[in-house]
């Protein structure tokens, strides 16, 4: 993780912060303590075991078994929302957790039982690096009771999630927007280029820079090159994003399908794409309270050579910002003053327990020794 772009020590300052640096539009995560990176649940600590079963096939196993334990006790929202159920119920699953509420954030980069580390950070996600992918994701990240990642499902080509996904990244980057979505390639093109074995997408790249050289003409030719790698896939709509879809899935299918002679690394980047968030219409206290927004990390099985599926590629969370927080206990108490404390991030009947037992007893035991 790169260093952070300012440090506080009160909660004035903090505020400060967010107001100065016109922050507002963004989403926050806090974390009590500097992690390698941020990470989902079920990807922090995972490592491929070099085997024929990967971490999609972990993912499917944990949320199908959850599923057939709770599933006859919930309800249509709560089934056609069971990522989100399972997230916050603490299964392993690849959504994290942010948050729209800053002082939210700020809560969770203080909150610990020992204050035994010097430093609590809140990271932060710009919105125009980000796309609403909450229809997408409760449609086809569970249908019908299997489970799916649905990065898995695009690189073997599911015509439904090909479509949908295109929709994504024209909201994202289409010509509504102000991006240029030729970005989306240009950052896929250096990964391809860097493992000659994907040997159709580094064909691919090696006809299409053959059709530019011919120029204007050239350009209009790629939709033929396009259907020639993938036959029948529709080339209609912006060339940007039409050619990266297609990419992508050419590269998906030389990883999770093509045969190496040589080990692959086990670590090759994901492509960069909009961070899909999704908001969760289930309206638990504690998602109520925290105006919790969940983003869900991509990530992608493959073999790093004939017999081993020893490769996860990780969509990495790069924030847009970093705040470093210094002076955890007392910030802790300066937020119990305006009213952000355990009983209003959790809301349930036990964590409103735990903080008076905290606050009061402890306070008692105070007065107590002094008297």
């Amino acid at each position: 993780m790169r260093e952070a772009d300012v440090t506080i020590s009160s909660l004035g300052e903090y505020i400060d912060v967010i107001k100065k640096n016109n922050l507002q539009k963004h989403y926050f995560r806090g974390e009590n303590q500097e992690y390698p990176s941020i990470s989902s649940s079920i990807i922090r600590n995972f490592v491929p075991t070099k085997d024929d079963y990967g971490l999609i096939d972990i993912y499917s196993d944990l949320l199908s078994a959850y599923y057939q334990e709770v599933g006859y006790e919930l309800d249509t929202m709560q089934s056609e929302n069971f990522l989100a159920f399972s997230q916050h119920h603490g299964l392993k699953t690849n959504l994290i957790d942010f948050t729209t509420a800053p002082l939210v954030a700020l809560y969770f980069a203080c909150d610990r039982k020992n204050y035994d580390v010097s430093n609590g950070y809140v990271y932060l996600l710009s919105k125009e690096d980000t796309v609403d992918a909450s229809d997408f994701l409760r449609n086809y990240s569970i249908k019908e009771k299997s489970c799916y990642n649905v990065f898995s499902r695009l690189a073997n080509r599911d015509e439904e999630i090909i479509t949908h996904f295109r929709y994504l990244l024209n909201k994202y980057a289409g010509i509504s927007s102000d991006r240029d979505p030729y970005d989306l390639l240009r950052n896929l093109i250096p990964i391809i280029s860097m493992y000659p074995n994907f040997e159709n997408s580094n064909m691919y790249l090696k006809d299409r820079e053959a059709l530019l050289e011919k120029g204007v003409k050239g350009m209009w030719e790629i939709p033929d090159l396009v259907q020639k790698n993938i036959p029948n896939y529709n080339t209609y709509g912006g060339m940007g994003i039409m050619e990266f879809t297609a990419l992508l899935l050419i590269f998906f299918e030389d990883l999770t399908t093509a045969y190496f002679p040589d080990e692959l690394p086990n670590n090759i980047p994901f492509p960069k794409i909009p961070y899909m968030m999704y908001k969760t219409p289930l309206k638990f206290d504690r998602i109520r309270n925290q105006n919790g927004i969940f983003l869900y990390q991509a990530f992608l099985d493959y073999y790093t050579n004939l017999d081993e599926m020893g490769g996860l590629m990780v969509q990495e969370i790069i924030p847009s910002f970093i705040i470093q927080i210094k002076n955890q206990k007392n910030i802790m108490d300066e937020l119990d003053l305006v009213g952000i404390n355990r009983t209003f991030i959790y809301g349930d009947f036990d964590n409103t327990a735990q903080y008076i037992n905290e606050k009061l007893f402890n306070e008692h035991l105070k007065k107590t020794t002094k008297d």
